[in-house]
């Protein structure tokens, strides 16, 4: 888990809006959950939402930081 929460601290601060923001609210969310704020079921979903291709493709601009992110969020998502 600490590897995904690593490579997620990476994205945030790689100089992409919209990489920086989902990786951003992914670390937010396990906070959350960790907190005990928010739900398995409703960090799971998040999660999801996060990297739902659809949204996701229209604003990324690089291949390598968006399969990072999405590798990321799926991975955190699958070990809770």
């Amino acid at each position: 888990m600490s590897d995904y929460i690593e490579q997620l601290k990476e994205i945030a601060t790689c100089g992409h809006g919209w990489a920086e923001e989902r990786a951003n609210m992914a670390l937010q969310l396990t906070e959350d959950l960790n907190a005990g704020s928010i739900s398995t079921d409703e960090y799971r979903e998040l999660m999801e939402d996060l990297v739902r291709t659809d949204s996701l493709d229209a604003e990324a601009s690089n291949i390598e930081i968006k399969s990072a992110l999405v590798y990321c969020v799926v991975g955190l998502s699958k070990i809770i």
